[in-house]
Formats: structure tokens, C-alpha cells, sequence
């Protein structure tokens, strides 16, 4: 779910950003004269194989005359293709998909307006999270799941794999008969045929193959009680779930406030859900059944964050009904509108039933601006492939939204719910572009504004100056990029020493005059909360008091403070001080407590270098006046950020006890903080002592064991680390994922180097267990690297990575990323430093 240009100019509004693709004569695309208007799919699979086999009727349609007819395919063996036209037979000889795993028939008679497409095939389960795969883990019973977005489907059947070729789907699969089917629909009917079970599903609606799905295995049903849809929740027996309380109600919750936010009823027929292990993806909203990963299920003891996260992705996935799975994008690089529409509405819903429990809703920016840099991907950018997909990232989630609730801003709140309404009305059932989208605003700013935030990477900074008596608004680029132009929604929160208001504008240029009332004393660059923007007060104003500022003002203003530190605006130390004099002074229990200690931990991941981790810890040490009770602490939702901070980081004598006297008497299994107790094990234990708790691995539970991993990865040698490898890359790890795994020892400065050469010694194992497709992020692991030094080794590292499609702009970025690094860690150093007793200027 989670990229080559060719573009054409089809259309271009005021700005140069706002161009789109016209997909003329693209090898990569399925001729748009084909439609597929039913397809059925049989299938006969067997979990404890790995090859299954099917076959397929396609009924296609024409909109023109032609002797040629595609289909996708993907690492399937076709056995035996032949069409159906005007009552005769017609055989077609088998064909290797091209590069766009794309088949084509030259058929012998001109078709017109309707044929019936027959192909057997065969295939294999995939050894990754996508297509058809394998859930289990160690020794679990088998299961299958699936996942086809994006472009997976093809790996299961043959279709017409394109987000516009929506089509009716009907599914028959047969298994052996301890097996149950779950699918998009419910089932029409079970046959049993000696020790063969056939599984009949009635007809889906209208959709397209990403949201399809199935699931074969052994299943407990959780029925969901007073829901509309008499939902149920399927999990595998082998995994033991508890749902939260709350479930049932944001599920029905959710739907009832969307229906009434967009005044659209739900689209479909059918709500239930599957619980699995899916890799990386955290849920999808397969139609009809919608799938979750249970490592999201938080646990009863968990933060007000954990909670809030869950309940948001949960109403996120029901909000896809609407916006994806009825309104669908028009091709793939219109992805953000599925995802950041349901992100923007699930926040709705959401501070709407928990409006003292939203946290996790607030500022969707602050999470984007860590992404969004000079070689990011932008929002919009041409797809060709399954490899192209995977750019998609966490920025077509969070800057999508953010990018929204600008426009609600700019717009007024009732005038955007609207616009929104009018949306769903018109594409209901449909495919829509971006540039459709655009079109939805007279505005010709507000068309500007989605240009440029779409079209663009990065985001700017908004200053406010003051010139003689004047007052300017001005913006910058800030990675520098001289030619970098946005229209920017700005409101301004005011404040006169009595009472609040608001000044809205819109700023399309580099520098231009504001005009504030006189009586204004104070003021705020970010009414809402919600500017994808930087900003600074350069101005006589003074800053408005943060009693003033709502709850998402705060957030904003912490999160923007912090990067004004990292970037040199701000002394970084003075910032440090303010956070710990804060934190000081709250209880541990609220979140504000736990957001600084979070911000600390990120402190110690990104900003600070080797060469003052000491500094900065001898300063935290000093200056902290917490008075933590740690078992009690531990079994509070603050305790895992906290044993973090201390235990890892700091390495505080008392914490990495507590984690020893917990794991030896056996309380660290079912612990909602085992992930801190064993990252503060693995930092403080001998190589003895973390030979054993790789051993321990084999033997913990399936639910334990995402966490168990991770946390061992939070090392401090390169001993260890390459134990850590060599797990990671072993049988133990059977069916989960591990690529991004390989960054967590990288997270300390001292390691870098040593994980470059261990990762080079086992380029192989990682080709085989890797997938291709997953092998271009490799990079990533690196995005916190930060020397010329570490560069060196990096770029070294992946020389002979470069045949792999995508790696390069991966590693582009990820060079970026180190190059701003530096920049700023020797200033952020020296500020560190400069508290030293020992430090001489």
C-alpha cells in the first residue's frame, strides 16, 4: 500500500505544477476500449501446498472495433486460453506477459461489442505479504490471506488489474473440507464431496480487483452485536485476540456519523472483518471484509494514543466505502484521494466520539514534514508498475489531509462539508482524477493551492516581518530551492489583549503586505493547527499566549518549535531546557508528559550525534526531578515510553533492573510494554546474556513475537548486531517481514559503519529472503545516517545494488536526508556541548 516519467501536457490552470497525464499510447496501460463487465473465478487451493490452481470466464465489452484483447498476469502459469465470440470457439495461443505483466491476442476476427474470455492457470503462493500468501508463523496451523493492492491480483487469477476496469466479481473456491472461505460476500452456498469442500459466494457489487479478497483457514467468529450490518470479526484460532470494548461502537459509530457528514448512505451490503497477520500493511478495506494486522489491536493497558490510533484506523477503513471502494482513483497516481479523504473524515469522526481522546488526530503535518523533503516523492507522480506503488508512503496519508483541511479552512467548514457532499454525489460509483477533484472549486487560488501542495515536494516557510510601519507575510522553500512557489492558505489567530480573531489570506507570492488592525498585540501564524507550512514570528507581535491557543494550536506550536531547534531558528539546548522544566512539572500520566518523553526519545534518534550522547544524557540526568516508582510505572500505558527514554537511552541503572527482575520471573509474556523490556535488555545485556534472549525467540508467542523482535534490535555492538542479522535473516522469522528491520541497530550513531560492512557480508541471504519488489527501500534503513563519513559507506554499500528498478532515488533521498543532517548536527552538537561543565568555547 504503501517511478519513470513520461508525461504529456493535457492541461495546464495557472501555475506550470498543474500538469496531468494523458496516458496516450502507454505500453504500461490496458487498452481503455476494453471493459471487463463480469468476471467469474474458480479456484482450488489447498493451504498446506503451495501451488493452487483456477480458471477463469471473462466477459468482456468493446467500445470500438478490434483484433486485440489484454489482460493482466502475473508469475501465473497459463495452461489453456481460448475465447467465446458469436457462438464459435476461437483457441488463442498462450503469450508471455510483456514488462507490464500485460498479455495480448491478436485474435482472428474483428470483435465487436461483447466476447467471453475461458483460461486456465496455475500458481503459487506467494512467500511475501501480497497476492496470495502464507500468514503463519512458526508452527501455526496454515492460513492463507490476501492482499491485491496495489496491482496483486494478477498473481492470483488473470483480470483486468486496473482501478477503472471496476467489474462484478463472483468467486467459487474449493479446499480441502477442514477449511473455511471468508470473501468480499456472503456465501451462497457450501457442497462436500468426500473430502473436498466447494465454497460458492454470491456476486459482488461493481468494484475494482484492489479491494477484493479472500481468506481460507480455521476461523472463531466474534459476532459484533447490535450492528446494522450484523457484522462479525474473523480471527484465526491460532491467534489469540481480545477486541477492545469499544469496537462494536466505532464501527457503527463511524458509519452513522459518515452518512450524515457526506448525506450518503453506506454503499454496500456487507461490514465484517479479518484479523491476521499482514506484514507491513496495517489494515485494508477490502470490501465486505475489511482486513486488520492484530499487531494494531492495542491492549487494554495501552495509551490514550495507542487507543485513539486504532479507533482512527478503524474509522478510516470504514470511511474507504466511500472514498476508494465506491469513489474510486481514476489510475494510481491518484492515490491520495483514497487515502487522505478517509484520513480526513475518520479525524471527523473521531473528535467527534472522543473529543477528550483525539490526540492522535491532531496536526497531520507534524508526521508528513519528517517525510517530505527536496526528493521525496509528490502526491501526484506517474505509476507505471507494482514497484512504482510502493513510493507511495505515508505522505499521501497525512500531507493529503493536511492539504484538505487548509482548503476547509480557507473555505469555511460548512461550504467544504458541501463541497464534499457534492463530491460523493457526482462520482458516486465512479473513478475520479485529481484534476476532476480541482475542478470541484471556482476559486482559481484554491485550484492553485491543490496544484502546488500536489505537484510539489517539501513545504515552505512562512514568515512574518515587520518593515517601518508595514507588516509582510513572506515564504520561503525551506531546503533553499529558489524556484519553489506555493499558494498558501494562511489564517492568522489574533489577539488584542481582550478578545480573539482571525485574518485570512492567501499567499501566492514570495513577499506581500498584510494589513492588521491596529489594536492587534499578539499573534499566531497557524489558526487551526492545520498549515502545511513552517512559520516564524519576525514581527513585533508577541507570540499569543498558549492559554489562548486551542488544543491543535498547541500541538502545532510544540511540534513547530522543535523543528525551529533543529534547523537553527531556535538554540537547540534552550528548547531541551524548556521541554524537561515542563515535563518536571506534570504528572506522568497525562500525555503532554508523554509527548515530551517521546520528543526526547526523537531527540536521541535523529539530532544527537555520537559525539555528545553523553552530553546530552550527563544534562537530562542532572536535570530531571522525577520521582518514578518503576514498577508501578510499568504497569501504567506511560511506563513504555518512559522505560524507553531511560532504560535504552539513558541506560538508568533502576530501569534496566526493573526490565531484568520482569523478564526473569516470567512477567514479560502478555506485558503491553514488552517491546521497551526487551529493546532496554538488548542495549544493556552482555553477548551472553543476548545469545539467550535470541534463543528465547523461537519460544514465545506468536501474538509476542513482532515485538519481541523489534525490541531485540535496539543493540549496542556490532557483535550483537550481527547476531540480530543472522536472526533476522533465519528461519525464526517465517512469515515476518524483516526488511526495515535492519534499521534498528543503525538507530545508534556508533553502529552506522560496522552495519554497513554486516549487511554487505550478507547480500545474498538478503536477496533470497527479501522481496525484489522490497529489496529498492533498502536505503531507508539508512535515513538516519549523518556524517560525510557514514554517506561514504552507504553509497559504497549499494554500488552493487544498482540493477535493482527504483534503488537509485531511494538512495537520492535518503543522501538528502544525511546531507540536511549534517548539516544541522553540528550546530545542534555544539549547542549540547555548550551545557557540558567541561566544555570550553
Amino acid at each position: 500500500m504503501q517511478p519513470q516519467r513520461l508525461f504529456c501536457l493535457c492541461a495546464i490552470l495557472l501555475l506550470v505544477f498543474a500538469i496531468f497525464p494523458c496516458f496516450a499510447n502507454d505500453a504500461f496501460r490496458l487498452p481503455q476500449h476494453i471493459q471487463l463487465s463480469k468476471q467469474a473465478v474458480h479456484l482450488n487451493i489447498d493451504p498446506k501446498k503451495q501451488i493452487f490452481s483456477g480458471v477463469t470466464t471473462l466477459n468482456l465489452s468493446f467500445t470500438n472495433p478490434t483484433h486485440v484483447i489484454s489482460y493482466h498476469s502475473k508469475a501465473l502459469d497459463i495452461k489453456d486460453v481460448y475465447l467465446q465470440y458469436q457462438g464459435k470457439r476461437y483457441p488463442l495461443t498462450v503469450q508471455e506477459p510483456n514488462q507490464y505483466e500485460i498479455i495480448s491476442h491478436q485474435v482472428p476476427v474483428k470483435l465487436k461489442d461483447s466476447a467471453t474470455l475461458h483460461i486456465q492457470f496455475s500458481g503459487k503462493v506467494s512467500l511475501h505479504h501480497e497476492g496470495l500468501f502464507s500468514a503463519q508463523s512458526g508452527q501455526e496451523p496454515a492460513y492463507l490471506l490476501t492482499q491485491f493492492q496495489s496491482m496483486e491480483a494478477r498473481g492470483v487469477f488473470p483480470t483486468l488489474d486496473e482501478p477503472n476496469k471496476k467489474s462484478i466479481f463472483k468467486f467459487s473456491i474449493s479446499t480441502p473440507i477442514e477449511y473455511d472461505v471468508l470473501h468480499n460476500t456472503h456465501m451462497h452456498s457450501i457442497t462436500v464431496q468426500q473430502a473436498t469442500k466447494l465454497t460458492q459466494f454470491k456476486a459482488t457489487p461493481r468494484i475494482n480487483t484492489d479491494i477484493l479478497t479472500l481468506a481460507i483457514g480455521q476461523f472463531n467468529i466474534k459476532p459484533l452485536g447490535t450492528s446494522r450490518f450484523k457484522s462479525k470479526v474473523y480471527v484465526p484460532k491460532s491467534i489469540p485476540v481480545t477486541l477492545p470494548t469499544y469496537f462494536n461502537q466505532i464501527v457503527n459509530d463511524s458509519v452513522s456519523h459518515i452518512e450524515e457528514y457526506l448525506d450518503s448512505p453506506f454503499p454496500f451490503k456487507k461490514l465484517d472483518f479479518i484479523v491476521g497477520n499482514y506484514g507491513s500493511v496495517a489494515a485494508m478495506e477490502n470490501l465486505g471484509l475489511v482486513s486488520i494486522n492484530y499487531n494494531q489491536i492495542p491492549d487494554p493497558g495501552a495509551t490514550d494514543m495507542a487507543h485513539c490510533q486504532f479507533q482512527k484506523l478503524i474509522a478510516h477503513e470504514v470511511a474507504h466505502s466511500w472514498f476508494g471502494n465506491d469513489i474510486t482513483m481514476a489510475w494510481y497516481d491518484d492515490y491520495w484521494l483514497n487515502e487522505s479523504f478517509t484520513e480526513f473524515i475518520a479525524a471527523k469522526v473521531i473528535q467527534n466520539l472522543y473529543p477528550n481522546h483525539d490526540l492522535c488526530t491532531y496536526t497531520p503535518q507534524s508526521r508528513a514534514f519528517k517525510d517530505d523533503n527536496s526528493k521525496a516523492m509528490t502526491l501526484v507522480f506517474e505509476i507505471k508498475s507494482r514497484k512504482d506503488t510502493l513510493a507511495y508512503g505515508q505522505l499521501h496519508y497525512t500531507k493529503g489531509r493536511a492539504l484538505l483541511e487548509m482548503l476547509e479552512q480557507a473555505t469555511g467548514e460548512k461550504t467544504f462539508q458541501s463541497l464534499m457532499r457534492r463530491y460523493v454525489d457526482l462520482y458516486h460509483g465512479q473513478n475520479v482524477s485529481t484534476k476532476q477533484f480541482i475542478k470541484l472549486f471556482e476559486d482559481p487560488n484554491l485550484q492553485n493551492v491543490i496544484s502546488s501542495f500536489t505537484r510539489q515536494t517539501g513545504y515552505p516557510l512562512v514568515t512574518l516581518t515587520r518593515n517601518n510601519n508595514q507588516f509582510f507575510i513572506e515564504q520561503k522553500d525551506l531546503f533553499n530551492r529558489s524556484e519553489q512557489l506555493w499558494t498558501i492558505p494562511v489564517s492568522l489567530k489574533l489577539w488584542d489583549g481582550s478578545k480573539i480573531s482571525t485574518h485570512k489570506l492567501i499567499l501566492s507570492k514570495h513577499k506581500q503586505k498584510v494589513a492588521l488592525n491596529k489594536d492587534v498585540k499578539a499573534v499566531f501564524l497557524d489558526a487551526g493547527g492545520v498549515g502545511y507550512f513552517r512559520f516564524l514570528n519576525q514581527s513585533t507581535y508577541e507570540n499569543i499566549p498558549a492559554h489562548k491557543l486551542s488544543h491543535l494550536e498547541i500541538s502545532s506550536f510544540n511540534d513547530n518549535l522543535q523543528a525551529l531547534a533543529i534547523t537553527g531558528h531556535v538554540d537547540f539546548m534552550r528548547y531541551t531546557q524548556a521541554l524537561v522544566a515542563e515535563l518536571n512539572l506534570l504528572q506522568l500520566d497525562t500525555p503532554r508528559a508523554d509527548e515530551i518523553v517521546s520528543t526526547l526519545i526523537d531527540a536521541y534518534l535523529e539530532h544527537v550525534q555520537i559525539n555528545s550522547v553523553s552530553h546530552y544524557t550527563a544534562y537530562l540526568q542532572k536535570h530531571f526531578k522525577l520521582n518514578i516508582q518503576w514498577q508501578r510505572a510499568l504497569e501504567m500505558p506511560y511506563g513504555n515510553n518512559l522505560m524507553k527514554l531511560y532504560g535504552v537511552y539513558m541506560q538508568d541503572p533502576n530501569a534496566v533492573n526493573t526490565a531484568k527482575r520482569i523478564y526473569q520471573s516470567g512477567q514479560h509474556i502478555g506485558h503491553p510494554h514488552l517491546n521497551a523490556i526487551v529493546m532496554t535488555l538488548a542495549k544493556n545485556s552482555t553477548n551472553e546474556e543476548y545469545k539467550s534472549l535470541i534463543r528465547d525467540f523461537s519460544a514465545i508467542p506468536t501474538t509476542e513475537k513482532e515485538a519481541f523482535l523489534s525490541g531485540l534490535g535496539y543493540v549496542d555492538s556490532a557483535s550483537k548486531t550481527a547476531l540480530y542479522y543472522d536472526l533476522l535473516l533465519s528461519d525464526e522469522t517465517q512469515g515476518m517481514v524483516i526488511d526495515y528491520r535492519f534499521q534498528f541497530p543503525i538507530f545508534n550513531p556508533a553502529l552506522r559503519i560496522s552495519s554497513v560492512q554486516l549487511i554487505n557480508a550478507r547480500k545474498d541471504k538478503i536477496f533470497n529472503k527479501v522481496s525484489s519488489e522490497s529489496l529498492q527501500w533498502f536505503p531507508y534503513n539508512f535515513l538516519l545516517a549523518c556524517s560525510d563519513e557514514q554517506k561514504e559507506a552507504i553509497h559504497q554499500l549499494f554500488e552493487s545494488w544498482q540493477s535493482i528498478s527504483g534503488l537509485k532515488s531511494k538512495l537520492s533521498i535518503v543522501s538528502d536526508g544525511i546531507e540536511q543532517c549534517t548539516l544541522n548536527s553540528e550546530r545542534i552538537g555544539n549547542s549540547i556541548l555548550a551545557t557540558s561543565p567541561h566544555y570550553e568555547k
